[in-house]
C-alpha cells in the first residue's frame, strides 16, 4: 500500500559528519518492512531492545579488561624485568601484547561482518583468557612475552567488537552516551591497571595481575554466548556458518589479513629490537632489514586492498581522502603521546622520585580519574550540543598541556603539585579518544562504520606501540649517553660500561650505589626521561596543528 511516512536518516552537522538524525515526510513509499526497520533503528526505545543491559554488562566487562590489561604492565614491568634480570627487554611484555593486538585489530571489523559478531567475540575472549592464564604461569620473560602476544590477539577484539556491537544494537541518536559509558569503563579499567597493578605486584605477586582477569573473561564469554546477538545481516544471510562456508571464505580477505599481520609485526619487531638494550640498534643492518621488509609488505597490502573483491580489511575509500587521513594521523599522534606518557611515568616515579612499585601506581590514581570524567564530558556534550570539532580542540590541547607540564616535575616537587600537573593529560585523553573515533566513523554511513571503527583503532594502536617502543629506546640510549658524559671524570670507561650493563639488567641495582655516583645515575635517568617526553609534547602540539589543518580540508563524499 502506498502512503506517507516519516523517514529518518543520518544528517550531516556543521562539521559535515553523520552525527544527528533528520526526520522528513516522504510520500508514495511502499514496503512496510523497510519502514519498520528504519523506525526501529532510530526511534526504538531502549526498553524495547531485548536483553540490552545483559549485553551491555558483557561488552563493558570486555572494555574494562581491555583498559586494565593495557595498563597493568605500566607499573609492574620494572618489577617483572628485575625478577628475571632482564630489565633491558622488559618493555617486550607490553610491546608483545601491542604488536598482536594492533595487527589483529583491523581484522575484527571485516571478519565479524562475514563470520558474525558472536563468533568473533568468542574467539577474542578465548584467546585473551588463555593468554592471561599462561602469563600467570610463565617462568621466564620470553615465555611471558609470547603469552602476552597470545593475549593481544584476543585483546585486539575486546574493545573493537564491543564498539561494533553497540553500533549494531544502539540507535544512532543514543550511541554517543553509550560510547561515553564505554570510555568510562575503559578509563576505569586503565585506572585500576595502572594504579593498582603495582600494589598487586608488591603484595600478592605480579602473576595475579594476569590471573585475576581470567574469571571475569570466562563469565563474559558465557553471557555473550547466550545474549549478544549477531548483526541482522548475518542472521539473514549466514545463519549456518558451515553451509555458507565457501561464500564466507570468499568474503574474507585472507591475503590482506596475512599481509597486514606480517607487515605490522615486522615493523613493531624492528622498534622493539632496536631498543632492547642488546648489541642491536635501530641502525643495525639486520634490524633495518625488518623495517625494509615491513614497508615492502605494507605497500603490497595497500595494492592488494585496492583490487580485492573480498571484504577489504581497510577499504581504501575510508583513508583515501585528505580529511580522513588527517583524522587518522591525529589518532596515531595522540596514541603515541598517551602511551609514552603512561609507561614513562611509573618508571620515572620509581627511579627519580624513589617511589615503591605500589606508590608509583597509586600516584596515578587520582589524576587517572579524570580520564573517564573526560569521556563523560564528551558523551554529554555530544548529546546536548553536537560540538565534536570543539571537543577535539579541547582534548588535544589538554594533552599537549599535560605533556608539557611533566617536563617541570622535579624530585623536590610537592606531591600535590605533581598530582595537579598530571590531571590535564588524563582529562585530555578522555576527551580526545572518543572524539577522534566519532569524527572518523561519522564520516561514513552505518554500513561502513564497523570497518571504520576497527580502522581508527588500528591507527591509534600503531601510535600506542610507537609510543611505548620509541620512548623506551630514547630513554635507554639517552641514559647511556648522559651517564658516560657525567661519570667520565669519576670512573673509567670500562667501569661505566659495566655499570650500564648492570642497570640495564636490573634497575634496582641503583639502591646499591652511593654518593655522587648514585646521584649522577638518577640525574642522568631524569634527563633521559625528559628528552623522551619532550618528543611526546612536540607530537601533541603537531596533533593540535593538524586539527586546524583538518578543518580547512574538504570532507570526503560518502555513499548514500
Amino acid at each position: 500500500m502506498l502512503k506517507s511516512i516519516r523517514h529518518i536518516s543520518p544528517n550531516k552537522n556543521k562539521d559535515g559528519i553523520y552525527g544527528s538524525i533528520e526526520v522528513t515526510e516522504t510520500s508514495l513509499v511502499e514496503d512496510n518492512a523497510d519502514i519498520e526497520d528504519v523506525d526501529k533503528d532510530e526511534d526504538m526505545a531502549l526498553s524495547r531492545i531485548p536483553n540490552l543491559w545483559i549485553i551491555e554488562a558483557t561488552l563493558f566487562s570486555n572494555v574494562f579488561l581491555s583498559g586494565f590489561d593495557g595498563t597493568v604492565t605500566a607499573s609492574t614491568y620494572q618489577t617483572i624485568g628485575n625478577e628475571f634480570n632482564q630489565m633491558s627487554i622488559s618493555n617486550w611484555i607490553t610491546t608483545a601484547y601491542l604488536i598482536t593486538s594492533t595487527s589483529f585489530q583491523p581484522l575484527y571489523g571485516s571478519f565479524s561482518d562475514a563470520l558474525g559478531r558472536r563468533n568473533c567475540l568468542f574467539f577474542a575472549n578465548a584467546a585473551f583468557t588463555i593468554g592471561c592464564l599462561a602469563c600467570s604461569l610463565s617462568t621466564n620473560i620470553y615465555t611471558l612475552s609470547l603469552m602476552r602476544a597470545l593475549a593481544g590477539i584476543g585483546g585486539g577484539g575486546l574493545i573493537t567488537l564491543s564498539t561494533i556491537v553497540n553500533s549494531d544494537v544502539i540507535p544512532s541518536s543514543k550511541r554517543g552516551i553509550f560510547q561515553a559509558f564505554q570510555n568510562l569503563l575503559l578509563g576505569f579499567g586503565a585506572i585500576c591497571g595502572a594504579s593498582f597493578g603495582g600494589t598487586i605486584a608488591s603484595t600478592i605477586g605480579w602473576r595475579w595481575c594476569f590471573l585475576i582477569q581470567v574469571p571475569i573473561s570466562i563469565i563474559s564469554s558465557v553471557l555473550m554466548n547466550y545474549y549478544v546477538p549477531n548483526q541482522k545481516e548475518y542472521n539473514h544471510e549466514n545463519s549456518n556458518i558451515f553451509r555458507n562456508s565457501k561464500r564466507i571464505l570468499t568474503d574474507i580477505d585472507i591475503t590482506g589479513s596475512i599481509l597486514i599481520i606480517t607487515g605490522l609485526t615486522l615493523q613493531l619487531l624492528y622498534l622493539s629490537l632496536g631498543c632492547s638494550g642488546s648489541k642491536l640498534s635501530w641502525t643495525s643492518p639486520s634490524v633495518l632489514l625488518l623495517l625494509v621488509g615491513s614497508i615492502a609488505i605494507l605497500l603490497l597490502f595497500i595494492s592488494h586492498e585496492k583490487k580485492t573483491t573480498a571484504r577489504a580489511i581497510i577499504p581504501m575509500e575510508l583513508v583515501s581522502s585528505s580529511y580522513s587521513f588527517v583524522v587518522l594521523l591525529i589518532s596515531i599522534l595522540v596514541g603515541f603521546a598517551s602511551y609514552a606518557y603512561l609507561f614513562t611515568l611509573p618508571l620515572f616515579f620509581q627511579i627519580v622520585l624513589g617511589d615503591s612499585t605500589a606508590k608509583a601506581g597509586l600516584r596515578l590514581a587520582i589524576p587517572s580519574l579524570f580520564t573517564p570524567v573526560g569521556s563523560l564530558i564528551t558523551g554529554f556534550s555530544m548529546s546536548k550540543y553536537n560540538c565534536l570539532r570543539s571537543l577535539l580542540y579541547v582534548g588535544v590541547s589538554l594533552m599537549f598541556l599535560g605533556n608539557f607540564l611533566f617536563l617541570f616535575i622535579e624530585k623536590t616537587s610537592p606531591n600535590w603539585l605533581i598530582s595537579l600537573f598530571l590531571i590535564p593529560a588524563n582529562l585530555g585523553q578522555g576527551i580526545t579518544f572518543p572524539t577522534t573515533l566519532f569524527t572518523f566513523i561519522f564520516l561514513f554511513p552505518k554500513s561502513d562504520q564497523a570497518t571504520a571503527t576497527s580502522t581508527l583503532y588500528l591507527f591509534r594502536s600503531i601510535g600506542s606501540v610507537w609510543g611505548v617502543a620509541i620512548s623506551a629506546g630514547v630513554i635507554q640510549l639517552s641514559f647511556a649517553k648522559y651517564l658516560r658524559s657525567n661519570l667520565k671524570d669519576m670512573l673509567d670507561e670500562n667501569t661505566i660500561a659495566k655499570l650500564i650493563t648492570k642497570l640495564n639488567a636490573n634497575s634496582s641495582y641503583i639502591e646499591s650505589l652511593h654518593g655522587e655516583v648514585k646521584n649522577t645515575v638518577i640525574e642522568s635517568f631524569d634527563a633521559a626521561t625528559k628528552r623522551a617526553h619532550l618528543m611526546s609534547t612536540l607530537l601533541s602540539l603537531l596533533a593540535l596543528i593538524l586539527c586546524i589543518v583538518k578543518n580547512n580540508l574538504t570532507k570526503p563524499k560518502t555513499r548514500k
